[in-house]
């Protein structure tokens, strides 16, 4: 709501409802396609692997490398948000902002799932309900009056931007697949997870846009709410005054934690899954005795993070900083969706009792993730294009190495048996 829909607002005014639930439909669907593979495939690693059982140990490493790209980006969007959110309501430093909310992150990552889950099922439960609230007081606001979304259309471009970030808002269930093999009955927890997050998460965020809107609307407040930095901040506070910082507060530290947590987890873990696989070295694969997790994956996954965005939030504008890392980490979401979607077709095509739902989902979401991939790319900055392709480049050429060292090996142990 403080960061990501935000960033929808600003871009789609009137319709920026109606674009969180476009975006709502298109990672749905996409979702709908990990609920038919995670319920066959429950092994830690999720997208990973998808693609390197049911496509190929290259197209598996090309989509561990992305999603880890992707993962990280993402959690860094969730804490660089929330250092801007810190920074403008109270004027904490960005950087002691930013080390608010990675510090607790961290550690909940190094103790562990199990530790963090009480933590994250109590803080979630409070959002929801302030969620639902801001709903309920917004139209009493407003007197329960109600704005048309499509009195303005924004240009086609603007659409698909904010589109880009709506699909943020919902994507939480992409942090899931990762950790399939730490969930009980993940063959039918997983799947039922993903579509409940994706279903209220997004529908609660689009008629909390509506509200705020309708309320800036009703009180001929809208273009003061357009012209703040953050409109969710500025409503909140000239409706509850003083008593709206402590709720801000919570809820930017709580977001902050929770959805870098999530996705901090899932890329170790999917280090975890191409290190046990043979395609990463195996002392990414190393299991703590006393927390009962991938410690090493976990430790690298910090320290990565740490060195990428500590020095660009000590230079860089935390909103502008916040903008790229949502726009670049939503190309490669997109990226790593449009592989599961291959993998499900491949699968379905591959299986004795073709199902023609199935097929058809995937061609569906095939269609609908890799049309928003291509136009967001076309109406993408340049140096987002560099940086995406260049890192998905970069991985090609990191397997091609790796795969000439391994048959160098080989080589080598058969001159050897030979002589």
């Amino acid at each position: 709501m403080l960061t990501y829909a935000t960033a929808v607002l600003l871009l789609a005014l009137y319709f920026s409802p109606i674009v969180v639930i476009i975006g709502t439909g298109v990672v749905l669907v996409n979702g709908i396609v990990v609920y038919y593979l995670s319920r066959k495939h429950t092994e830690t690693g999720g997208y990973f692997n998808y693609a390197f059982k049911l496509l190929s140990k290259r197209f598996g490493f090309e989509t561990g490398w992305i999603y880890i790209f992707y993962s990280i980006l993402y959690a860094g969007g969730y804490m660089v948000g929330s250092a801007f959110v810190l920074s403008y309501i109270v004027g904490v430093p960005a950087p002691l902002a930013f080390a608010i909310v990675f510090i607790p992150s961290s550690v909940f990552l190094i103790f562990g799932i199990k530790p963090s889950k009480h933590y994250a099922t109590f803080a979630a439960s409070i959002e929801i309900a302030v969620l639902v609230a801001v709903i309920f007081v917004s139209l009493y606001i407003s007197h329960f009056s109600f704005y048309s979304p499509i009195k303005s259309l924004p240009s086609p471009s603007i659409i698909f931007l904010g589109i880009l970030f709506a699909i943020g808002i919902p994507t939480g269930y992409g942090a899931i697949t990762p950790v399939s093999g730490e969930v009980k009955d993940a063959h039918k927890n997983v799947g039922r997870a993903a579509l409940m997050v994706i279903i209220i998460g997004g529908l609660l965020e689009a008629f909390v846009l509506y509200g705020l809107v309708d309320v800036g609307i009703t009180t001929h407040s809208f273009s003061a709410m357009l012209s703040s930095s953050v409109p969710v901040i500025t409503v909140m506070r000239s409706f509850l005054g003083n008593y709206s910082v402590p709720l801000l507060l919570f809820a930017a530290v709580n977001d902050g934690i929770l959805g870098s947590l999530a996705f901090l987890t899932a890329a170790s873990r999917s280090i975890y899954a191409m290190s046990s696989n043979k395609l990463i070295h195996p002392f990414f694969s190393r299991i703590s005795s006393r927390y009962s997790t991938p410690i090493t994956a976990v430790y690298f996954v910090v320290l990565i993070s740490g060195v990428v965005l500590i020095p660009v939030i000590l230079t860089i504008n935390v909103f502008v900083l916040f903008l790229f890392l949502g726009s670049i980490a939503g190309l490669a979401n997109l990226a790593v969706h449009l592989i599961a979607n291959f993998s499900l077709l491949s699968e379905s095509l591959k299986s004795a009792a073709r199902s023609l739902k199935r097929i058809g989902v995937s061609l569906l979401a095939i269609a609908l993730s890799g049309f928003v991939l291509i136009y967001s790319l076309i109406t993408s900055t340049n140096v987002l294009i560099l940086v995406f392709t260049g890192y998905i480049i970069a991985g090609f050429v990191i397997l091609e190495i790796l795969d000439m060292r391994k048959q160098q090996s080989s080589n080598l142990t058969l001159n050897k048996t030979i002589r």
